[in-house]
């Protein structure tokens, strides 16, 4: 372990020289405000999720009071995390997130392990979700090719876009993430001035389809997709203006941003809707406004719908290549991924994250990859998490810009909360956990192979300079 944390290339909170090397051999640009670090949250965390969970998170839950509580929960859940990882962002602001936490606090295998199951499986997969779920809503509004065709004609087309630099992306996701706001408040006005609190009256509720303690796992895990995301602008931390002092600003920031939205949006879907008429709809917005204004309206609102899904795909492109990019640099993924063009693309890792979403796009369902998704996600950033405690042992002299409040006691409490809806997932939906679990010991025995072998070759380096 010890030679494993060696690797990492950190000492006393500095990068080691030869990391530093690998950072200038990627000319990422730092151009990104804090204004366009919370478009990037903003933009991937309200999209798919409020779009297609609310309908879901209904039959799960079968009453309006029980449904609010779990959005609460996980926002509470969402903000507590964001303070956990604010701290590390701004100890380390370096290109890949949470990849690079994990490598300082545990050494390559754990940075092998986080790196790689976001590239794979956690923005692999919500990116796929979210081309099968606009391709279901141009369905809705006309087009004739299957779910699969257009999925992957989408992923093409955001694949275009990014090759033309992160200009052209952040521009792209500044504009789309404003017309997001609008349509989503937009939304809520129309859901409040039409509805007449059917959800508030006596009788309103419905039994749910499965079990209290399986319903309360299902719908945490399609809440978590849903706030899934509020820390993605730490992948992107090389190209983030002053990130020690902007990095917490924007996380927290955008953590209450969407957390209040969030709730009002539901408050306003169950101020229109019963949640037996809420229970399996594709689209809520939309049944929520049709309600009131029709059927045009729903027309509307699944148009408007495509564009908010639009913008949060959008940052599976601008944000999951860095964590590649990171992952080449420090020799834990081939060294071509590390490639940046000059527009401030990284060019290799862009095609190998667009050919991951393609694949999973043409071939998965949304609620299938939504819980593979999750489980995964949580148990790597509970993980991560803990990394903050051997971070503060190992590193006591680094500068934080930004310290967690209530160290110990509050990261222990997110920890445990981690831990606690793990064990009711694992317990609930057992082959899911399974099928989880070996993808994660998979890149667990991967990552200690690649550890090892970069170990010899320094050794074997030495050996021949000496």
């Amino acid at each position: 372990m010890r030679g494993d944390r060696e690797n990492a290339g950190i000492r006393g909170g500095a990068i080691a020289p030869a990391a530093a090397a690998a950072e200038r051999e990627g000319a990422l640009q730092r151009i990104l405000t804090p204004l366009d670090g919370m478009a990037i949250i903003v933009g991937i965390v309200i999209g798919a999720g409020i779009l297609r969970t609310p309908g879901l998170i209904a039959g799960y839950l079968g009453d309006a009071r029980w449904i609010l509580l779990m959005w609460v929960l996980g926002g509470v859940v969402a903000a507590l995390s964001t303070m956990v990882f604010a701290e590390m962002a701004a100890m380390l602001p370096r290109a890949g997130g949470k990849y690079a936490y994990a490598r300082a606090a545990f050494g390559d295998t754990a940075a092998f392990v986080a790196g790689w199951s976001e590239v794979l499986v956690t923005r692999g997969f919500s990116g796929a979700a979210k081309a099968v779920l606009i391709s279901e809503y141009l369905i809705l509004i006309g087009a004739r090719a299957p779910v699969p065709v257009l999925a992957g004609a989408i992923v093409i087309g955001f694949y275009l876009l990014h090759l033309a630099g992160l200009r052209a992306g952040k521009t792209f996701q500044n504009w789309t993430t404003a017309l997001k706001v609008l349509v989503l408040l937009a939304i809520f006005g129309a859901a409040f001035a039409f509805g007449d609190g059917a959800s508030w009256r006596p009788g309103s509720a419905i039994a749910p389809a499965q079990g209290a303690l399986l319903g309360f796992a299902l719908a945490y895990q399609s809440i978590a997709f849903t706030y899934y995301g509020w820390e993605e602008t730490v992948k992107m931390a090389e190209e983030v203006r002053e990130p020690g002092r902007n990095l917490p600003r924007i996380l927290l920031g955008s953590a209450a941003a969407v957390a209040a939205l969030y709730l009002l949006m539901n408050v306003a879907f169950m101020h229109a809707l019963t949640p037996g008429e809420m229970a399996g709809s594709p689209l809520v917005a939309r049944d929520a406004v049709a309600a009131g204004l029709g059927d045009a309206a729903g027309i509307a609102i699944t148009v408007a719908g495509i564009g908010i899904l639009v913008s949060s795909l959008n940052v599976n492109f601008l944000a999951v290549p860095r964590v590649a990019l990171g992952l080449a640099r420090d020799g834990l993924a081939p060294a071509r991924l590390r490639g940046v063009s000059r527009r401030g693309t990284p060019v290799a890792a862009l095609t190998l994250e667009a050919a991951i979403i393609f694949t999973l796009a043409v071939t998965g369902t949304f609620e299938q990859l939504i819980r593979f998704m999750m489980f995964c996600a949580m148990a790597v950033d509970g993980t991560i998490m803990v990394g903050l405690f051997a971070l503060r042992r190992r590193m006591p002299d680094a500068t934080r810009p930004y310290r967690v409040p209530g160290y110990p006691a509050l990261p222990a409490l997110v920890v445990l909360a981690y831990a606690a809806i793990l064990a009711i997932i694992i317990a609930t939906q057992p082959a899911l956990a399974l099928g989880g679990g070996a993808m994660l010991a998979a890149l667990a025995v991967a990552g200690m192979v690649v550890a090892r072998w970069r170990a010899r070759s320094a050794v074997a380096g030495g050996a021949t300079a000496t």
